[in-house]
This record gives structure tokens, sequence and C-alpha cells, in this order.
């Protein structure tokens, strides 16, 4: 058997969110990802202890579930790209569009895809967005949005996370 090497980003696609929990559709990319800019992190589960007085081991543990994060950068974020991740609105068009910043967090959940050059494609089937402005205006860096997906348990049982192999070239995925 052939091992198995997640290398490289293909694409990140968002969607509306999808219904009792399914992946959304249709699927689309926000922009280009800054290169070397995609991480992924899950951080490490919240475990309690409880002891008693008259033993040292507890007696009880309880554990939450870690969180997953997937963080990016827009490359050469446009107006569009600003309102898909901030939320807010644009209006006009051409050099006369203008994108309203919203005047407080908007709360933004989609059903995200990435899907890297090789290896195993994470499907989220609802996950919270969150953006930021980063970079610098000067002549040696641009202008970047900092993304950043955590996945949410969707609706039902249905899993926060599918994971599946990308597809060889010129076979069909889903």
């Amino acid at each position: 058997m052939d091992k198995l090497v997640t290398i490289g980003l293909a694409k990140i696609e968002v969607a509306p969110l999808g219904t009792d929990g399914a992946m959304g559709s249709p699927l689309a990319t926000i922009g280009h990802t800054a290169e070397g800019s995609c991480t992924i992190e899950t951080a490490d589960p919240e475990i309690t202890e409880f002891f008693s007085e008259e033993q040292d081991e507890p007696i009880h543990t309880a554990a939450k579930m870690a969180v997953t994060t997937i963080t990016f950068q827009l490359a050469a974020p446009d107006l569009a790209q600003c309102a898909k991740v901030f939320g807010g609105s644009v209006t006009g068009t051409g050099v006369s569009a203008t994108w309203n910043y919203p005047s407080g967090l908007q709360t933004i959940e989609k059903s995200v895809k990435i899907t890297p050059k090789e290896g195993i494609v994470f499907k989220i089937p609802r996950a919270k967005i969150t953006a930021k402005f980063t970079g610098q205006f000067g002549r040696s860096e641009t202008l970047k949005v900092e993304v950043v997906i955590t996945v949410l348990k969707p609706a039902g049982n249905a899993a926060p996370m599918i994971l599946s192999l990308a597809a060889n070239e010129g076979e069909e995925e889903d």
C-alpha cells in the first residue's frame, strides 16, 4: 500500500449550510490563499478531574471535546471577498463599488470543504467564519485578510468533519 501524504492546497470552498447536518451546496471558493498561510489545529481536550479528600487519584474525570480551527489568509482580497468573510454589503459595481464594513461582529456560518493537492479532503458541514485585516501598506508586503474557520457541531447526529481521500486525477470526487 502506498503511503498517504497530504500536501499542498488546491482550494478552500464554502457553501450555505445544508439541512439536517449535511454539507451545503453549491460550493464556491472565497478567493486565493496566500502561500504558506493555511494551517489546521485541534486544541487539546479540556479534562477536569474531581478528587476526594480521602484518596490521591481522581474519583471522576470529565472531558470536553477539543476545538478544531483552520486559519488562512486571502492573498489579494477584493470587496466581494471581504463581504463573504466579514459580513456587510457591497453596493455598486466596478470602480464605483463600495463595501460597507459591518457595524458589529456578524455570525457567519457556512459549510466548508478544504481540498489539498493530494491526500485527505476535509468536509465541515457547519463552521463559523471570522476574519481580520492583516499585512502592511508597503512595497514589500500586501494587504491580506486572515480567516479563521472554527468547526462547529452540525444539526442532529451528523459528524462535525468528514474526511475522505482526494480524487485521483481524472476521477470524480463525490
